[in-house]
Parts: C-alpha cells; sequence; structure tokens
C-alpha cells in the first residue's frame, strides 16, 4: 500500500504563513518555534526513515511491534499540531484545511492497523478512547463539530475508535450517527466525569461547564489532559484548549457569553460554527 497522507500534511504546515499570524495567547515565540520544528522534524524522520510506507508483513514479530508505536506516536503528535496551530493563530477557516490533513493519516493509521492484523477480527482501534488517547478521541469528534463538518463524524467513530464509546464521546456523535442515548460509560474520570453535572441539568445552562473550566483548566491542569503532551514529550508545555466544552456549547445552541473570558474557550472556533450553521439552514430554507 502506497502511503501519502503524512508527507502532504508536513508540507501542508510548512506552507502556513505563521510570521503573519497572532497568537491567541502569550507565548514565547522562539519556544513555539522550536516546539513546531521539533514536532515536524519528529514526523519527517518518521516518514522517511521510520515504518511509514513499509508492508508490515514483511516485518518481523518485534518491528512489527515498533512499526504499531511508531505509527501511533507518530499520529499523536499530528493531532497535537492541531493544539499548536490553533494557539500560533491559525484562524478558524485555516484550522480546516489542517484538520482535513491530520484526519487523512490518521485514516492511513488506520488502513496500517488493519493491514497489521492478522485476521480483520484482531485489528485493534487506532485510537483506544479506553486509554490515555482519550483526549485525543475527544479532539477527533469535537473539531468536526466546530467546523459544522459532521459528516466527518460517523467515519471517525467507526475508523479510528472502533465504534467504542463512553458518555460523552456519545453525546458527541449522537446528532452525527443518530443516537438515541449514551452509553453510561465513563472511560476517563478525571476530569471528563465532571461533564455529567452538565448532562443532568433539568434546564440546559453554561453554569456546569463554568466550573469545569474552572476546575480543570484554568488552575494546575489534571494530569488526563497532557496526556497527548507526555506522549509526544513535551509534557506540560502543551498548550490545552478546551474542545469538548466549546463543542458541547454549539450542539445545545448554549448562551457562550460567560465562557468567553476563558482563555482555553476557543471562542471563534464557536462563532465559526454557528456562522457556517445559520448559513446552512438559510440555504436549506430556501430550497
Amino acid at each position: 500500500m502506497q502511503y501519502k497522507a503524512l508527507p502532504c500534511l508536513l508540507q501542508h504546515c510548512q506552507a502556513q504563513p505563521w510570521h503573519l499570524l497572532r497568537p491567541r495567547v502569550d507565548m514565547d515565540l522562539e519556544r513555539w518555534a522550536e516546539t513546531w520544528a521539533d514536532q515536524l522534524s519528529s514526523l519527517h524522520e518518521f516518514s522517511s526513515h521510520g515504518y511509514y510506507g513499509l508492508d508490515v508483513q514483511d516485518l518481523d514479530a518485534d518491528s512489527q511491534r515498533a512499526a504499531r508505536a511508531g505509527w501511533c506516536r507518530a499520529a499523536l503528535q499530528s493531532l497535537a499540531l492541531l493544539d499548536l496551530a490553533y494557539s500560533r493563530g491559525l484562524p478558524p477557516r485555516a484550522m480546516e484545511g489542517l484538520f482535513e490533513h491530520v484526519l487523512h493519516w490518521c485514516n492511513e493509521y488506520a488502513d496500517f492497523m488493519r493491514s497489521a492484523a492478522a485476521t480483520p477480527a484482531q485489528a485493534v482501534q487506532p485510537f483506544n478512547p479506553a486509554s490515555n488517547n482519550y483526549p485525543a478521541a475527544v479532539q477527533l469528534l469535537a473539531l468536526p463539530i466546530l467546523l459544522e463538518r459532521q459528516e466527518l463524524i460517523p467515519g471517525i467513530v467507526k475508523r479510528l475508535l472502533g465504534n467504542r464509546c463512553d458518555c460523552l464521546l456519545d453525546y458527541l456523535s449522537a446528532v452525527a450517527c443518530d443516537k438515541d442515548e449514551a452509553s453510561a460509560q465513563v472511560f476517563c474520570p478525571k476530569p471528563y466525569a465532571d461533564l455529567a453535572a452538565f448532562f443532568e441539568q433539568t434546564e440546559l445552562g453554561t453554569a456546569p461547564l463554568q466550573h469545569y473550566l474552572e476546575e480543570h483548566y484554568s488552575s494546575q491542569p489534571h494530569p488526563a489532559l497532557a496526556a497527548i503532551g507526555r506522549l509526544i514529550g513535551m509534557g506540560e508545555h502543551h498548550p490545552r484548549w478546551a474542545w469538548e466544552v466549546a463543542a458541547l456549547v454549539v450542539l445545545y445552541e448554549l448562551d457562550d457569553s460567560a465562557l468567553t473570558a476563558f482563555s482555553c474557550y476557543p471562542a471563534d472556533m464557536v462563532a465559526l460554527a454557528r456562522q457556517r450553521l445559520a448559513f446552512n439552514e438559510a440555504s436549506f430554507a430556501v430550497h
């Protein structure tokens, strides 16, 4: 199988006019540039000299395990690029192009995992939500909502998550996947179980979301929210955006005026989703 998505992603990243963008958060631009370059260099190394593009069936058992680990690490690095790019000031509409490239690469990862399995029944989902990959699963479902691209979600749930969803993931994918109820499971209880207060409200409002942001994003981050950063060697320096909160605001059409004061809340992504939703509804009404 010929893989092309990772080189295309790297080319897309290198073509962005970073020097013209204004960061969304206070940051050391030199440190950001070093981190960004390190991530791209690592992905390029994997693309050029790693297991990318090799036929997994030609590898021995130890090499296959190393290949799976390398692909997983590279896929998580590509998801981290989304947070890094958004922090640096990449506009919401440009985030869509970057997300499409990242998703294409993640789908290649899914193809690799299927080819590495002895039988289809033994195939392992690329991102196991019931592990420290959970923040990646949340990001994969939240961004299509914020980009008004929910048609991508069924494929993500099936191909990348192996149809494994807990309560939050079910709520995020409910509209796109036509789900009638959510699982009672919570794969990553801390901090995500605290969103139960939002789902259990008798009258929907943003107060539980405010508390969630104050508790888990405004002070020292809970370790689960730094999982991607730890996996790719960035530690606590990995930027954190409350994609799950923003996606819930869009899904439930909530007034987010009380949330925009939080620096971790991607308000302009919510605005883009609402703008596109309004346009789509107006176009549907005309026809």
